[in-house]
């Protein structure tokens, strides 16, 4: 009983000293080249957080933003800032705790977190291992509509262009997968296939983001291990027709050297978008690229930084999925596997499938995308996924990517 009182006091006395550390500190911001929107900003902290909540305060704008505090960053959401700006806000340190702005709640009796954005059900994140792989599902756009197809986690429905597919029973929503670990196949769901087994999942909340963070094993058909792969969610407290989450997924080869097999067959960061706006026949979903290539003859197999795949839901209107490939990951900027029928996965080791035609126009062999991850080395893809109202032009994706590549530079001041 003495320890746990003297860790209390102690962590009391930490928080009330870290309030009165930060609060009214200012912090210096530069935008880039963009105009910045609803943009998650980080700036190195050292220490305790405070008990409390805090928020930037922006006095020229009259706004203040949420901050989440977490693993020696200090993360907050800046509104707006016009590109190129110089500017200065102010820490404050808020008298009582509010509620956050991104609540992660456990289901019960259920491997399921349900996640909740200012309020609105966002998403769940399923881990059962009677499932044979983790996903995001379902997932919610502004208006309370699901951006991702239902099957096969939930009824094939009848929309307002006929019954959804119920093809591809591995594409659940929004998922990571590969399809050649060293021969294994992690992407489809046949008896053959291989499995992602869930051993651990922490989450936690918080008012700039909140966060799941998953271990996982990827497993042969027989249950022998393969690869050790863990993954973050941060989910961001942004406005309803533009929510951003950001995915790391690092693999390790804690079992021996594993072979990253080129195939078509694979998404680190994979999605099937709702079925009504595929960019397929009368459906009328659009699929573009940061090139400005469009449909699947533009875009499918093409290196670039990001996708977006949009089209109309009927009663609400224009609503889309857009992913952003990191400039740090391996063979930046990834090729895409993007299809008319409604699938997208960001794919970087496929490269014989996607260069093949235009190989062999020019009398050469097709490009071989095999990836070889040393025994104990470990390999990092990051993502943010932005899912938005209106089209690429209308929710400026463009900008958003570079807010995610080249985001506002932050400073404390001096």
């Amino acid at each position: 009983m003495y320890k746990t009182v003297c860790c209390m006091l102690a962590g009391f006395i930490a928080g009330v000293c870290a309030a009165d550390t930060l609060d009214g500190r200012e912090i210096t911001l530069k935008a880039g080249a963009q105009a910045s929107a609803h943009a998650p900003v980080a700036l190195p902290y050292e220490g305790e957080a405070p008990d409390t909540s805090v928020a930037v305060f922006d006095e020229e704008a009259d706004k203040s933003y949420p901050v989440t505090i977490r693993d020696g960053q200090f993360v907050f959401i800046l509104e707006s800032l016009e590109a190129q700006k110089k500017h200065t806000c102010q820490v404050k340190v808020l008298d009582k705790a509010e509620a956050p702005g991104v609540v992660i709640k456990e289901q019960e009796d259920a491997d399921v977190l349900e996640v909740y954005i200012n309020g609105e059900h966002f998403t769940n994140y399923n881990y059962s291992n009677e499932n044979k792989k983790p996903f995001l599902w379902p997932v919610y756009a502004e208006g309370g509509v699901t951006i991702t197809r239902n099957w096969p986690m939930g009824e094939v429905e009848i929309n307002s262009v006929g019954k959804d597919s119920d093809d591809h029973v591995h594409h659940r929503s929004i998922w990571t997968s590969w399809g050649d670990l060293n021969g294994v196949d992690c992407w489809g769901e046949g008896g053959g296939s291989g499995f992602q087994h869930s051993e651990e999942v922490t989450w936690g909340v918080g008012d700039a983001y909140g966060w799941i963070h998953a271990k996982n094993v990827w497993q042969d058909k027989d249950h022998q291990p393969v690869i050790d792969e863990e993954r973050e969610y941060r989910f961001y407290a942004g406005p309803a027709g533009a929510r951003i989450f950001d995915v790391a997924v690092t693999f390790t080869a804690s079992q021996g050297a594993v072979k990253f097999g080129d195939t078509k067959e694979g998404g680190i960061l994979a999605f099937r978008i709702r079925p009504e706006i595929e960019a397929r026949g009368q459906k009328g979903g659009t699929i573009v690229n940061a090139e400005g290539a469009k449909g699947e003859r533009g875009c499918w197999g093409k290196p670039s930084t990001w996708t977006d795949y949009f089209g109309e839901v009927a009663d609400v209107g224009v609503r889309g999925i857009a992913v952003f490939d990191h400039p740090t990951n391996l063979r930046h900027p990834t090729c895409w596997h993007i299809r008319g029928y409604g699938l997208n996965g960001a794919n970087c080791f496929g490269l014989s499938y996607f260069t093949e035609r235009e190989q062999k126009r020019q009398g050469e062999q097709p490009l071989n995308g095999d990836y070889l991850l040393d025994a104990g080395k470990s390999l990092t893809f990051k993502y943010r996924v932005l899912i938005h109202s209106g089209d690429a032009e209308a929710v400026q994706v463009a900008d958003r990517y570079a807010d995610y590549a080249s985001p506002p530079e932050a400073q404390w001041a001096e």
